[in-house]
């Protein structure tokens, strides 16, 4: 399987504004006690900046991920600009797969699994 090379970018709580309107993948993260950031949660959407704001709002539907993002707080979104939608699903998935994070409720839709560059931030131990 070859490695897609793709650009990742990075926005901090509570500071999303940079977020742009787009289509793509993204990872959650949250510092944890040793001051290191782990991977949380993964997604796509087709609008990034409102599904981080959906994430970082009220509107919050995952319970576990809303208290945790509100008990640590310092949370990264990393995110890649991705347009096709086939390639959003099998990125997802291979995010998914490679950093198992522990507060997805499902396992991501996609059915062929497209590797990519990732990244860095601590897998979940």
């Amino acid at each position: 399987m070859t490695e897609k090379l793709i650009n990742w970018f990075k926005a901090d709580a509570p500071e999303f504004d940079k977020v742009p309107k787009k289509p793509g993948i993204y990872i959650i993260s949250t510092r944890q006690s040793n001051h290191e950031y782990e991977v949380k949660y993964v997604g796509q959407a087709a609008s990034l900046y409102d599904r981080v704001n959906e994430h970082w709002s009220k509107k919050e539907k995952n319970k576990e991920l809303k208290q945790h993002i509100a008990e640590k707080f310092l949370m990264k979104f990393n995110y890649a600009l991705i347009e096709s939608q086939a390639e959003r699903d099998g990125m997802e998935l291979y995010l998914y797969n490679y950093y198992q994070p522990q507060l997805n409720k499902d396992k991501p839709s996609g059915k062929t699994v497209i590797s990519c560059t990732v990244p860095s931030v601590s897998k979940h131990h």
